[in-house]
């Protein structure tokens, strides 16, 4: 669908392919209690979302926009919209559960987090980072950039830290967003409310803990990787990280050498090509400084790149995938001698299938004498450690460990459902999301009128700078804003969201042409890409011309109109 189309046929959307071969991609989530105790808010604090009454609020608790979350997208769709002029700081307010600007870049602490995009292109295009010192970006030198940018911009006055966005409801009468926010500092759970709600909370926010039964029974210590326990001594301990995704297969060779011994308990083996990092020359970091428009050329070139080589990279056949693919299984050969750990860590599917892991010493720790790879089932967690079973012989064994740590994930097969949001006729959005999540262009949905996402449903993809994408939903909503603004200055409410036959139609083009073209839709493809039915939650086909061309104006026939004179709304 393009998006100059004036005529929509309502079709009924299908998965891209077969259901996952194990149920794990959509399960073992969290739910509000667990996901705010883990950022240290109370469980009472978490229970009730009753909202009193409107005249009750403070009118310092009145805003045009509301943005949950502090992270990337939060910053970009703040200086987005303070940039374009239509609403200023005292019409902005920003949530965050953290203690600091950084979103994922500030959660995750593990050691050895870093970026596996290149640092020139994981930066934002009005606002370059012209102080990165390698080609791949550390994480605390990510969160610094974007803690700099929100402090360029004057964020932290409109910015309330240790927020928990609890439950956002919408309000047919007044045509506003009530909005429950859980403040860790006062213990109070505060009412505010908006005409806008931005949910910029991201995608690799939400820990799961995978369906492995008994985490509970576990008598030891033990932590999932988004929440790192720095203050615990690894020395001298037994460990079992479970998983061997992108977080696990950084932390791993930063931590073997200090435990007795690690044990790895892997389901799928990692496609793994070498890190290639280098630090940049001091001419070139001068460059970047002081030469005018040096680093924009630099990132647009790096861009280009990208466009022209990432989807050849991830489309199924086509050459240069088989190329990436042999050299992962070249490299991982090159690292591994043991024939039998060789087995046990060849990529079983094609490179892009599961995001590839660019890494140097990866492979080389877990050929370590102290650490033992593990390609068996888990039964269950004990007191003492963890149950699995042999895949071939189905014998189990128990192994006794001091420390598990979870190295399962992020749910991105289902969004925001740590939130309660009621919508038109107080429909829930888990509700409506129950067999999978859709919006159009990733970044409204139909019956939430005035609610915007940043990285929504299917706003990913692999081919060029995901900050750029971000920002054409940013201005997108920017565009929303301004409508709402100037109607409201001829006395007239207004609100909009998508055409269900639009979204219906977008979400059924989204799943279609991937299917049969990337890695990722193949049927033997196991990736968090996709939930347990098969529908892939995460990417988009479109091209960033493609995506941008969609969204450069808002194109009426596609969204629903809510007006309402502005005095009827008034309170």
């Amino acid at each position: 669908m393009h998006s100059s189309d004036n005529k929509h046929t309502p079709m009924t959307p299908k998965a891209a392919s077969i259901p996952q071969p194990l149920k794990s991609f959509s399960t073992g989530t969290i739910g509000t209690g667990e996901y705010g105790a883990l950022t240290g808010f109370t469980q009472d604090q978490l229970l009730d979302n009753e909202f009193g009454p409107v005249s009750a609020v403070p009118q310092a608790r009145r805003k045009k926009v509301i943005i949950v979350g502090g992270g990337i997208n939060g910053i970009q769709q703040a200086t987005v919209l303070l940039n374009d002029g239509h609403v200023g700081l005292n019409d902005i307010q920003i949530f965050d559960a953290l203690d600091s600007y950084g979103g994922v870049w500030q959660k995750n602490k593990y050691p050895g987090c870093a970026c596996d995009v290149p640092a020139m292109i994981y930066t934002t295009s009005y606002n370059i980072n012209k102080n990165w010192t390698h080609f791949y970006a550390q994480r605390a030198e990510i969160e610094e950039y974007y803690y700099k940018f929100a402090v360029q911009y004057d964020l932290p006055k409109c910015t309330q830290f240790k927020s928990f966005v609890k439950a956002c409801h919408w309000d047919e009468k007044l045509m506003l967003w009530h909005v429950a926010v859980a403040n860790k500092f006062t213990g109070e759970v505060e009412h505010w409310l908006a005409d806008v709600v931005c949910q910029c909370v991201g995608t690799f926010d939400r820990p799961k803990w995978g369906t492995t039964p008994g985490r509970e029974n576990f008598k030891g210590v033990s932590w999932h990787t988004a929440h790192w326990r720095g203050d615990y001594d690894l020395r001298g301990k037994r460990v079992a990280m479970i998983g061997c995704g992108p977080s696990a297969a950084q932390i791993i060779p930063e931590i073997v050498d200090k435990t007795s011994h690690l044990t790895v308990y892997m389901r799928t083996p990692p496609v793994c090509i070498p890190r290639g990092d280098y630090a940049y020359s001091s001419l070139f970091k001068w460059a970047l400084k002081w030469v005018p428009k040096f680093a924009w050329l630099v990132r647009l070139r790096m861009n280009l790149r990208m466009m022209k080589m990432g989807r050849k990279m991830a489309t199924d056949g086509d050459p240069v995938n088989d190329a990436m693919t042999q050299q992962a299984i070249q490299f991982m050969e090159s690292q591994i001698k043991d024939p039998e750990l060789r087995e046990k860590l060849r990529p079983k599917s094609k490179y892009y299938c599961k995001r590839p892991l660019h890494l140097d010493h990866f492979y080389s720790a877990l050929a370590k004498p102290n650490c033992t790879v593990l390609r068996e089932d888990l039964v269950r967690f004990t007191e003492n450690g963890v149950l699995s079973s042999d895949s071939n012989t189905k014998i189990e064994s128990e192994r006794k460990f001091d420390v598990i740590i979870f190295g399962t994930g992020f749910n991105v097969a289902q969004f925001l459902e740590h939130e309660e949001v009621l919508g038109l006729g107080g429909l829930d959005l888990q509700h409506k999301w129950k067999e999978h999540p859709e919006a159009l262009y990733g970044l409204a949905t139909s019956q939430f009128p005035n609610m915007f996402y940043c990285f929504g449903p299917n706003s990913a993809h692999v081919w060029s700078a995901q900050q750029d994408s971000w920002e054409r939903q940013a201005r997108f909503v920017s565009k929303a804003v301004k409508e709402m603004v100037q109607r409201e200055r001829k006395g007239i409410k207004f609100a909009m969201h998508p055409r269900r036959d639009v979204e219906l139609e977008y979400n059924a083009q989204v799943q279609s042409r991937q299917s049969g073209t990337f890695v990722w839709a193949r049927d033997d493809c196991v990736t968090y890409y996709k939930n347990d039915d098969g529908w892939n939650t995460f990417t988009m086909p479109w091209t960033w011309w493609q995506f941008r061309r969609m969204l450069r104006k808002i194109f009426w026939n596609q969204w629903e109109v809510i007006e309402k004179p502005l005095k009827i709304c008034q309170f």
